[in-house]
């Protein structure tokens, strides 16, 4: 029984990976096509044969799939008439100064960055094993040496 729906998962999750790869291409701006595809690889890369972590893997799938149909129809003026920070900043925003650090042990991180007319946003994250879960952060790459996130799915 448990493995006749391992399959049946693993099916629904390769229908989803293929709507995926159509709805990314028709993804505007690079920014949501870099976040769309690292929550993708994510995806890929969570194996299990346990069928409840398979079936919740594809609910997420699915969710992610929904948000990106409705993201690709309305496209980046989708927010419903509310003023959005690029609009308010003006442009620029991103270039501007902010502070990072990591401690010594690479277990803490701190981050501030300052908002126009609002004041400041910090951000401070503390993990016990710093191995689980921090995205640490990486060299970029050439569009052609990066690698797609399909190619680690290996099904």
């Amino acid at each position: 029984m448990t493995y006749a729906l391992r399959g049946i998962y693993d099916e629904e999750f390769n229908r989803y990976l293929q709507l995926s790869k159509t709805l990314v291409k028709q993804i505007k701006t690079t920014k949501d096509k870099e976040i769309c595809t690292k929550w993708i690889s994510k995806l890929c890369t969570l194996d299990s044969k346990d069928p409840v972590v398979k079936k919740n893997r594809n609910h997420f799938f699915r969710y992610m799939l929904n948000v990106l149909k409705k993201g690709v129809q309305e496209g980046p003026e989708g927010h419903l008439g509310y003023p959005q920070y690029d609009d308010r900043a003006g442009k620029g925003w991103e270039q501007k100064t902010y502070m990072s650090r990591w401690s010594p042990d690479k277990r803490t991180y701190v981050a501030a960055k300052p908002m126009p007319g609002r004041g400041a946003l910090i951000y401070m994250a503390v993990a016990k094993d710093p191995s689980l879960g921090w995205e640490m952060p990486q060299i970029i790459l050439t569009p052609e040496k990066q690698k797609s996130p399909f190619d680690k799915c290996k099904r």
